[in-house]
């Protein structure tokens, strides 16, 4: 019999740096996609009990829940990650998260990818990345319908700064930048995160891409495209060291993302979006799907106080990070 243990794992965050959108399947199943992401150190991540006195499922996350079994949890995204782990009944869960859910670091994924790794830490061998991000993707796509891509997923397991190719056969190849130190030192300090205040549901927003993207509309298949240009010079720029590039290129990125769909900018948000423009940030957009969440700008160093003080001026809190080079991990107590 195996020994019981208290397993705590935890995935990191991510921010997209270009090409964000190219991983929809919509998309990346006829074209191939293409997303520069990085992994930061703010984390969601979840603690197992591997008992409960009645043999009940308790849940604390947003909401405490105590069910009978995973099948009757109200949340669904919980209820999903739950039942594709194995943790059916008879467990105490918990739920932790740096960042308020819907807020585009992709914090569902990086909650599917704990569940998913806290359930297998017991057994002999660690479980394969790769395997965590399909099997993580798989409950947003397929068991909740989500029109959403796997590079949240792949970011969550992996960490790291990284280059995700994903091809038209559905396979997702990734690469580690491994960025001269001097040069991702000071990429950290180019990237200031902000929070709106407005959460939202990604699947939701991103629905309308993905019907347009289906539908052959011309107009967002050009901005996709585009978008995919933007994250080869992404990487380019990475790769060469040129910090000043990167600015431009989430602008241009925004410019394109921010009108395929109706919902995922509004004159509020893109009225933020200038303000920091105005402030000195060379380029800026809102992570995720849009329509709220975190925004993420690129200053030089010399223009980085101005642009904090004119969001917080806005009403807006800074996120502090730093970027990780490891992915999920877990531990676990003996009982």
């Amino acid at each position: 019999m195996p020994m019981a243990e208290i397993v705590t794992a935890r995935a990191p965050l991510r921010i997209s740096l270009a090409g964000g959108g190219t991983d929809i399947p919509s998309y990346s199943a006829r074209h191939g996609g293409l997303v520069i992401a990085c992994a930061i150190d703010r984390y969601v991540g979840v603690t197992v009990h591997p008992r409960e006195f009645r043999g009940r499922l308790r849940t604390a996350a947003d909401s405490c829940e105590t069910v009978a079994e995973a099948a009757r949890h109200p949340d669904p995204m919980l209820r999903a990650c739950l039942t594709r782990a194995g943790l059916l009944r008879d467990r105490q869960v918990t739920v932790f998260g740096d960042v308020p859910s819907g807020s585009g670091l992709g914090g569902s994924a990086a909650l599917a990818v704990s569940v998913l790794h806290a359930a297998s830490h017991p057994h002999a061998h660690a479980p394969d990345a790769d395997a965590l991000a399909e099997t993580a993707s798989r409950i947003e796509i397929e068991d909740l319908g989500r029109a959403v891509g796997k590079q949240d997923h792949y970011m969550a397991a992996h960490g790291g700064v990284r280059l995700l190719r994903f091809t038209p056969s559905g396979q997702v190849e990734t690469e580690r930048l491994d960025l001269d130190p001097g040069v991702r030192a000071e990429l950290e300090e180019r990237l200031l995160l902000f929070y709106t205040g407005i959460s939202r549901d990604a699947g939701d927003i991103l629905s309308e891409q993905n019907r347009r993207t289906l539908q052959g509309n011309g107009d967002a298949l050009e901005r996709l495209h585009a978008i995919r240009r933007i994250a080869d010079d992404m990487a380019d720029c990475l790769r060469k060291g040129d910090l000043d590039g990167v600015g431009p290129l989430v602008e241009e990125h925004w410019r394109l993302k921010s009108r395929l769909g109706t919902r995922v900018s509004s004159p509020w948000l893109q009225g933020l979006h200038d303000r920091a423009l105005a402030a000195g940030a060379a380029g800026g957009k809102l992570l995720g799907s849009g329509g709220g969440g975190f925004l993420l700008l690129v200053c030089a160093p010399d223009r980085r106080q101005a642009v904090r003080r004119a969001m917080t001026g806005a009403g807006l809190v800074e996120l502090r990070f730093r970027f990780t080079e490891h992915g999920s991990r877990a531990v676990a107590l003996p009982l």
